[in-house]
């Protein structure tokens, strides 16, 4: 029997073997791939054995570090990338155009702001608009806004992506809190913020802004605890683990914490709605990008009002050239 010509070859592979082959390619393993498309590891793994089957060539090299595309698996991943490219290009277009008031929105965001800033303006929101849906994509991880894995995201970043539009709505400031049981009674010696023990950041967050300036203003603390959630972070300075640098708004919050700090200089950052181009003309996306950015300002005022520093770490000189320096390192 002669061998099948690329046509009758491929012909019978569709959309999902293809987004299949792509999944993996880009994860470089089945766990990721079967993360990325909602099923379990055993059925990624039977049905790349099937395209593979249907194809007649193996399209990745299997190791105990991974699966890696080959030459034909690479072929076959570009060529289901430019087809996800172009149904989500037409997605977008469809959505972008979609004057309805109603439906669901699919709003991605943090942890901390999930949990701390949107839920009683997100209530507000739906009450007013009872024909829209929220489905909230809540991780400290960055969404891919052009493949629609989200219609509109809400994060603290410095450095906002180009090929996205966006507009700021507020600054996020941070201070330094603590549980009343750590803090000292009255008539006691004062003592500096470097004797306190101390929530720190775990290395998988070392790379923002205000982890790197706790390594500078205290380099010489050593952690009790550390953790790689801010509202983890939260919750343990509440317990009264340690003293513990928070945003503002939502240590506020928090009954357990006093602020102990003034709000730390020149350690802000920008809080950005974002969403893609193509869907600048979606109604829903418009007015919910509308209506957070008016409520999200006037809620950052308000829980920045609300607390006060209420011991003298902030009144008194701090003891030690570092400590001095506490309030205003950059």
């Amino acid at each position: 029997m002669g061998k099948k010509n690329l046509r009758s070859r491929t012909s019978a592979l569709d959309w999902n073997d293809l987004r299949m082959v792509l999944a993996v390619s880009r994860a470089g393993s089945l766990n990721g791939a079967a993360r990325e498309l909602g099923l379990r590891h055993s059925t990624v793994f039977r049905r790349v054995e099937e395209v593979e089957a249907r194809a007649g060539a193996r399209l990745f090299e299997r190791s105990r570090t991974g699966w890696r595309a080959n030459l034909q698996g690479e072929a076959v991943a570009a060529a289901a990338a430019e087809m996800e490219a172009a149904a989500l290009s037409a997605e977008r277009a469809i959505s972008g155009s979609d004057a309805r008031v109603e439906g669901v929105i699919r709003l991605a965001t943090s942890e901390m702001l999930a949990g701390y800033l949107l839920p009683a303006m997100l209530q507000r929101f739906l009450s007013a608009h009872a024909g829209i849906e929220i489905e909230a994509d809540v991780s400290n991880r960055a969404v891919d806004l052009t493949r629609r894995e989200a219609d509109l995201a809400l994060r603290a970043t410095a450095r906002p992506p180009d090929s996205m539009v966006g507009r700021q709505v507020g600054e996020l400031r941070y201070a330094v809190y603590a549980a009343r049981s750590l803090l000292p009674r009255r008539g006691d010696v004062q003592p500096v913020l470097q004797a306190l023990p101390w929530i720190g950041f775990d290395d998988r967050i070392a790379y923002t802004g205000i982890a790197q300036w706790f390594v500078r203003a205290l380099p010489e603390v050593r952690p009790r605890m550390k953790a790689d959630s801010l509202p983890a972070m939260l919750k343990a300075g509440a317990a009264g683990i340690g003293a513990v640098v928070l945003p503002m708004f939502a240590a506020a919050q928090e009954p357990g914490l006093l602020r102990v700090t003034p709000p730390i200089e020149g350690q802000s950052m920008g809080l950005w709605l974002l969403h893609h181009p193509d869907v600048r003309g979606n109604a829903r996306v418009r007015l919910l990008t509308q209506w957070l950015a008016q409520a999200i300002p006037e809620e950052l005022a308000r829980q920045a009002d609300s607390g006060k520093t209420v011991s003298c770490f902030a009144d008194c000189p701090l003891a030690g050239r570092r400590s001095r320096r506490l309030a205003s390192a950059a």
